[in-house]
Order: structure tokens, then C-alpha cells, then sequence
């Protein structure tokens, strides 16, 4: 497990890898939570979202492993996590568990029902809100076809800011796990782009306050299209806090080629910056796939794009503290592993997980959470 977090700041970042070697996954659950559940007490943190990444038929063996380290009424645990199918490299279990954790001054649960949907946190700069799996929410009420039921999800995310005054305009980074993506990406993108349009979010050339994301094959336990995580923040009066949105030189803003989202989100809350990097792949500044068939190229490519996004703002790669990368192929797994040393990843919290990324001939993906204290990012100027 590896865990970070900066003194006095308002997120922490803990990240937990699996190791496979013959563990019941079970087992190795219940290790993996007792870890993360002690770091957090230790620290006096509460979890705002929690992504489990591994193979579907592992889901119900985790599910025991979490209950036996957390019980079954611990409510700092109370939000359920969002499983995603993204099984590790070369056999089934747990690839791993990412965990976004606040320091309370004060918070509450978001409900609806019995259901618990997500949680709200007065930390100290701001007041953060992490949703899971919205799209339980509006289950049982879905329509047929898979682009109906993400707008359906979209809808439902909405209400649930609005009931707890927010609005999208709040949220600085959403997850979209969808099954089957090669099929019906484009009308994802098309639902999407409708939403934030009708929300006010989409400005001329590309340009508004969209949020940052990542959009990637994974399909969930409960059977849906489309799950949905996001982080939202408002700002506590007199407190220090500034979202930006963030662009990258050497790819295009994917609204140039239909997919409204941001390359990236700067989250600045009292001493910290935090950068949340959307989802990226070997895409040019033009928006065209490069390197097709080339997994070593694609690689290198989409981390300099990763590294060019964070260096404008004032971070670099060694910043990273949560990542996770998406394999097309198991087999590439020690080629990554040696690109990502060679840029500077070495020993960055990081799940590595088999899954399509959205377009056929893209090998690899990868998001990240970077993080940078602001008294060293002013010392450079």
C-alpha cells in the first residue's frame, strides 16, 4: 500500500496495489482494507471515494474481504465503492484500490432512501462532496439503450448536487466506467456534450467549465451501461481555494473532436495544489490516434502529453501521487513498467488493470492525481 497526504492539507491520496502471488482474494482484501482503514484513522481522515479495480467474478470475494476489515457499521466506510471490471495483469482478483479521503471538520452522508450515494466534508479550505456509482440511483428506471441510461446517470448526478447546493459548475473531476465502449462511444459523447450544454458548461471554442475525466471500458457488478464517480468543491468564505481548468500544448481540447471534457483540473485548496489529470492516450494536437499499432510509442507519447499538461501548471511527473493505467493488451505490462521508470513513475502509487480504451487501435491509457505543495511551487518563480 501507498499512501500520501501533505500536512495540513484538506485531500489525502491512498492507493493500494494488488500483488497477486496466490493470496485468496478474500484475503487479500481483507489485508488491503485493515491497511487503508488504519492509515486513515491514523491520520484522522473520512474516505469521499473509494474505485476497486479487478475481474468481475472477484467482485462478491472483495465485497467479504471489506466487510471482515470494516464490519458492517462503521460509518466512515459507509459510502460502498464503486467496483469497476479492470482485473489485474495475467490473472483474476484484485488489481488494486484507490481511495480520495478528506480532513473533516465536520460531514455528512449523501443519501437518498436507505441508499448511501456519497458524502460531504467540511475540510478546512473547502467543502469537497464525492458521489459513487450515481448511476444506482436512477436503477430500475433506465431506459433500454445504453446512451439513454448515461443521460439518465447524468440527470440523476445533477439532482443529487442541486439537493446539496451544488451544480456541476462545482465538480472538478468525473469517472465514466462503460461496458462495451467500443460499441457506443460516440453516443456517449453525444448525451454528455447535450448535458452540458443544456447545464451552461460548454463555452464558445471548446472553452467552459467542464470538468476533468476519464472515460474507459469497465463494466460493474450490477449489470448497467454506465457507472459515474465525481469529486465536487465549493470554497469556505475566506479560505483559499481556485479551480482552474487546465490545457495541454500537445493535444487538442477534446471538444475539437466531439468529447466535452478537460484535459485537466488544478484543485488549489489552502497550502496544496492538487491536478487532476483526465484520461489520456496517444492522441495528437489534432486530435488523430498516433503510433496505431505501436504500444512502446503510444506509451512514450501519451506520458510526455501527461508530463507537458502538468509542467504548464507548475508540476511534473515525480508529482504524481495516484495513477492508474489502463493495458489494452496483458501482455505489455513490462514493457509499461520500464517506459514508466524511464519517465520518472518509479514508485508512484499506481493500479495497473486490463481494459479497452475508446477507441480500437488505442493500447494504453492513463489518469493521475498530482500533487504539489504551493510554498514549493512558488519558490521556482
Amino acid at each position: 500500500m501507498r499512501s500520501v497526504t501533505e500536512n495540513g492539507s484538506d485531500l489525502a491520496l491512498l492507493t493500494w496495489a494488488g500483488v497477486g502471488g496466490g493470496r485468496a482474494v478474500v484475503d487479500e482484501a481483507e489485508k488491503a482494507y485493515t491497511s487503508l482503514d488504519a492509515e486513515l484513522r491514523g491520520r484522522g481522515l473520512l474516505p469521499i471515494q473509494e474505485r476497486v479495480f479487478g475481474s468481475l467474478r472477484s467482485a462478491p470475494e472483495v465485497a467479504r474481504g471489506r466487510a471482515r476489515a470494516l464490519g458492517t457499521e462503521d460509518e466512515s466506510w459507509a459510502v460502498p465503492p464503486t467496483y469497476v471490471e479492470g482485473g489485474p495483469v495475467g490473472h483474476d482478483g484484485l488489481a488494486g484500490i484507490h481511495v480520495v479521503a478528506a480532513r473533516p471538520e465536520r460531514s455528512h452522508l449523501v443519501t437518498e432512501g436507505d441508499r448511501v450515494l456519497g458524502r460531504i466534508v467540511d475540510a478546512p479550505s473547502a467543502c469537497l462532496l464525492g458521489l459513487a456509482d450515481v448511476g444506482r440511483r436512477a436503477a430500475g428506471r433506465l431506459a433500454a439503450g445504453p446512451a439513454e441510461e448515461a443521460g439518465a446517470t447524468i440527470d440523476a448526478a445533477v439532482a443529487l448536487l442541486e439537493g446539496e447546493g451544488y451544480s456541476f459548475r462545482n465538480v472538478a473531476r468525473t469517472w465514466f466506467y462503460l461496458r462495451d465502449i467500443l460499441d457506443w462511444y460516440g453516443p456517449f459523447n453525444a448525451v454528455r456534450n447535450a448535458a452540458f450544454q443544456r447545464l451552461g458548461l460548454l463555452g464558445r471554442n471548446g472553452h467552459g467549465e467542464i470538468p476533468a475525466s476519464t472515460g474507459i471500458e469497465g463494466r460493474n457488478a450490477r449489470g448497467a451501461w454506465c457507472t459515474l464517480d465525481l469529486i465536487a468543491a465549493r470554497a469556505r468564505p475566506g479560505r483559499r481555494f481556485e479551480m482552474e481548468r487546465l490545457h495541454n500544448r500537445k493535444q487538442s481540447e477534446a471538444t475539437e473532436y466531439g468529447s466535452a471534457f478537460a484535459r485537466g483540473t488544478a484543485l488549489t485548496l489552502g497550502d496544496c495544489r492538487y491536478y487532476f489529470v483526465s484520461g489520456t492516450a496517444s492522441i495528437d494536437d489534432h486530435g488523430q490516434t498516433v503510433h496505431v499499432g505501436d504500444f512502446v510509442a503510444q506509451a512514450e507519447h501519451t506520458l510526455a502529453a501527461v508530463s507537458a499538461l502538468l509542467e504548464s501548471a507548475g508540476a511534473a511527473l515525480p508529482d504524481v501521487r495516484q495513477a492508474t493505467a489502463f493495458l489494452k493488451n496483458p501482455r505489455d505490462q513490462s514493457s509499461f513498467e520500464r517506459i514508466a521508470d524511464r519517465a520518472g513513475l518509479s514508485g508512484v502509487p499506481m493500479v495497473t488493470a486490463v481494459a479497452d480504451v475508446c477507441r480500437e487501435e488505442l493500447l494504453f491509457e492513463i489518469d493521475a492525481t498530482a500533487v504539489v505543495p504551493l510554498r514549493r511551487r512558488g519558490a521556482g518563480r
